[in-house]
Formats: structure tokens, C-alpha cells, sequence
């Protein structure tokens, strides 16, 4: 399996290959385009890892989460009209401490690494959560940019998931010519998890009627 930096640059490397052929196909035009999509590409590429419990990937998503949906709830209300001060910091502190710790907790406890989480219906999945997140972000964006962004997602996401195969397949570490007993797990279809299986295929049906 390939490590955290190892994915990262993997990430830029398919990041900037996607970009030229969008630009040379005219999906994208301006720079924050070819930000957002070259970041959406880069979170993609270490979304698969969140499961790895305390590991990195979890640590810079559910951080970035937690302080961003903090941030906007303490932002809405202030625009509401709320100016005190020991309101705003206890709802804000709370929805932080809640997203970080106890709905990090319950995705730790209930995710295991090589799981559902890294497969092919878990980089569907989040593409899907990710044009939703899109639409709700920025309403004023077309519905083709949402997609792209979601697209972007799923490409860093199976880029993540086709370097481990790699790995595993070759087996670089130098110990042993043969394949390392992880081939296949990445670029599956279902996990050992029936339920866990159930929940994603069942998050991506009601994604794409939603």
C-alpha cells in the first residue's frame, strides 16, 4: 500500500494531467476553476485513507470539516442578527466538538480500513455527496459545474484506490517478488460488511434521485 505523501503526489501528478485536458478541451477557462478542480482531484486522491483510524487523512478532513461547518454556523448567525458573544462561541464550540470528536468517533468505530470505505462504490459515493455539497455551497453555481467538481472527486478517489492495487501488485517494498496478499482489496465492489455495503450503495441510490 502506498503512503500518505505517495498518494499526495499521485494526486498532483493526475490533478494537473486532468486540468491540461480540460483546458485543452475547454471545460475550464479561468484559474479558480482550475484550483477548485485540481484541489477537489488532491482531496480525492486521500479520501480512501480516512478510514485508517488517528491517520492523517482523517486528521486533515474531519478538522477542516468541523472548523468550516463551525465557521459557516457562526457566520449565519451573526448575519442573523446574534451579537452575544457567549452564544455564538458555546453553539459554534459545540457543533466543532461534536463533528470532531463524537461523529469522528462513531466513523472510526464503525469503518474499517480496507473496507467498504475503499472501494468503487465508496468513490461514487462521495462524488455524489460532493456535487450535493456544491449545490448547497455555491446555489448559484450551473448544475455541469457541480458535476465537475464531483467528477473531480471520484478521479482522485479511483486514482487513490488503482495506486494501491499498483503496490500491491508489484510489490515495491523489495521483500519478495510476488504479489502482497492485498491485491484486489481496493478496486472492489462490496466490502465483507453487508450492512456497511447496503448503507453505501444505498447513500448513492438516494443521491442520484435526490
Amino acid at each position: 500500500m502506498a503512503n500518505f505523501k505517495t498518494h499526495i503526489g499521485w494526486g498532483a501528478v493526475i490533478g494537473v494531467t486532468m486540468i491540461v485536458l480540460a483546458l485543452l478541451y475547454s471545460f475550464i477557462s479561468g484559474w479558480v476553476e482550475i484550483f477548485m478542480i485540481f484541489g477537489a482531484i488532491l482531496v480525492g486522491s486521500f479520501l480512501p485513507d480516512m478510514d485508517m483510524d488517528d491517520g492523517v487523512p482523517f486528521q486533515i478532513l474531519f478538522g477542516f470539516l468541523s472548523i468550516g461547518v463551525a465557521g459557516s454556523i457562526f457566520y449565519q448567525l451573526y448575519s442573523d442578527g446574534q451579537r452575544d458573544v457567549l452564544t455564538l462561541f458555546l453553539i459554534t464550540g459545540a457543533i466543532f466538538i461534536g463533528l470532531r470528536f463524537v461523529v469522528g468517533e462513531i466513523f472510526m468505530r464503525f469503518t474499517d480500513h480496507r473496507g467498504i470505505w475503499h472501494s468503487i462504490p465508496a468513490a461514487i459515493f462521495m462524488g455524489l455527496v460532493s456535487m450535493q455539497i456544491m449545490r448547497r455551497i455555491s446555489p448559484s453555481e450551473n448544475d455541469e459545474w457541480c458535476v465537475y467538481v464531483g467528477i473531480a472527486i471520484m478521479i482522485g478517489y479511483l486514482g487513490h484506490l488503482i495506486l494501491d492495487e499498483i503496490y500491491a501488485s508489484v510489490n515495491l517494498s523489495g521483500h519478495s517478488l510476488l504479489p502482497k496478499r492485498s491485491l484486489g482489496s481496493a478496486l472492489k465492489i462490496y466490502s465483507r460488511s453487508k450492512i456497511a455495503t447496503g448503507i453505501v450503495y444505498g447513500g448513492i441510490v438516494y443521491l442520484l434521485f435526490s
